[in-house]
């Protein structure tokens, strides 16, 4: 892996911002965004649990003993996408808590 140069002029907006260094940076970013993330499959599949009233494993259950629905099998799939999703990045941010 190729090491990151820093600059003067990034050294100073680093030090202005009051990081403590550039790998401080880096890792607030990247905690930031796996939040941000997590934040967004979580809204996803809450609005699917507000839309039908009912977790995704009872949507599940529900949808299975039913016929072929094209409309709720759009929706279980993003559901099942979003909460993945969510515990995916969940495991990601942990990974990251356990180098900080």
């Amino acid at each position: 892996m190729k090491a990151l140069e820093i600059d003067d002029k990034l050294d100073s907006l680093i030090s202005e911002l009051e990081f403590k260094d550039a790998k401080e940076v880096i890792k607030d970013s990247l905690f930031t965004e796996i939040l941000y993330r997590i934040s967004k499959f979580t809204d996803e599949a809450w609005r699917f649990n507000d839309k039908y009233g009912k977790t995704l494993a009872e949507f599940k259950k529900e949808y299975e003993s039913k016929s072929e629905d094209y409309e709720n099998y759009d929706n279980l799939m993003a559901w099942e996408f979003a909460q993945q999703g969510k515990e995916y990045w969940e495991k990601k941010l942990e990974e990251l808590k356990s180098v900080l």
